[in-house]
């Protein structure tokens, strides 16, 4: 662990506090002051505008030098009730880069002023806009934390409707089921400097239901859902956070379901620390999302012209 993710860790844990329901968050306030707090510049060379996919709005980070035949779909994460295009602009930016691909960043709506299914249903939309013009095979679809969640129900969906699916997915992080306990989200406790209770503030704030129809809904819930033929996916999570057993099982599933699924656990990372790519350990892992992403785009594109890459 670096020296810089330790003042991190320790700067992030000293002001964590617990979803309280007596007590809960003004999650308005919390999103402009979030906002305030990342840094807004995009790399050099990495341009932006405003764009909108079948009614999800976002921003398109590019470069002139990238190929127009594939792209990045991008959902961000913040526990479904955070988050923006501009508190992963660090990363995103940093991901046109390394991948060699123009990215969408979605802005699809928040709890708990629009719950479940708010969320899945724009990212769905802003997915199958994508997919008519880039024909599924040239799209990654990445996301972390919560993002990560609605990637893996957004690919789901598109599975289950027959919708061409893409060449792969990122998953950092991801909270994938939210009615059991599993080990890790009591073991690593002292060892996560951003999350705890997040089962308990997701039902609350973003399922708003503790029905089970809805806790074992596959696009709620993605742990639940079937990935016999789902894209070749890579799972990026830490060893000490309390999610780690979210990507732990869900790679199992994934194995056992056929699908092609690759996990790596950081030793010692915070959550979503690929977020800060000042972080050594995170430059390394945006080298992996990288070299992921070229690998299984590549190989679509080859697959469907005829061995010959654009």
């Amino acid at each position: 662990m670096s020296l810089m993710q330790k003042i991190m860790f320790s700067l992030i844990k000293r002001g964590q506090k617990p979803y309280d329901p007596s007590q809960p968050h003004d999650y308005a306030v919390k999103r402009v002051a979030e906002e305030k707090g990342v840094p807004q510049k995009l790399p050099k060379g990495i341009m932006s505008r405003e764009v909108e996919l079948d009614g999800t709005d976002g921003e398109y980070l590019f470069s002139d030098h990238n190929p127009k035949d594939r792209c990045i779909l991008y959902i961000h994460g913040g526990g479904f009730v955070t988050g923006s295009t501009k508190t992963v602009r660090p990363l995103t930016g940093e991901l046109v880069k390394q991948t060699g691909c123009n990215l969408y960043s979605i802005r699809y709506r928040l709890a708990p002023e629009h719950p479940f299914p708010a969320a899945p249903e724009d990212c769905f939309r802003a997915y199958c806009a994508l997919a008519e013009k880039y024909d599924g095979e040239g799209i990654a679809v990445i996301g972390e934390s919560a993002g990560a969640t609605l990637t893996l129900a957004t690919v789901l969906r598109a599975k289950d409707e027959g919708i061409p699916l893409p060449a792969c997915t990122v998953v950092l992080a991801p909270a994938v089921q939210f009615d059991q306990e599993f080990p890790s989200h009591r073991e690593n406790l002292a060892t996560d400097c951003m999350v705890s209770n997040l089962s308990e503030e997701v039902r609350a704030t973003y399922l708003v239901t503790g029905d089970p129809a809805v806790l074992h809904n596959p696009y709620a819930a993605p742990y639940y859902g079937n990935y016999k033929g789902f894209p070749p996916t890579l799972i990026i999570a830490s060893d000490s956070e309390v999610l780690r057993d979210d990507s732990v099982f869900l790679h199992q599933k994934m194995k056992k379901a056929g699908a092609e699924s690759r996990i790596h656990l950081y030793p010692g990372m915070m959550h979503i620390f690929p977020v800060a790519p000042s972080l050594p350990e995170s430059r390394q892992a945006l080298r992996e999302i990288g070299e992921f992403v070229r690998e299984k785009q590549k190989s679509h594109l080859q697959e469907k012209t005829g061995g010959a890459d654009k």
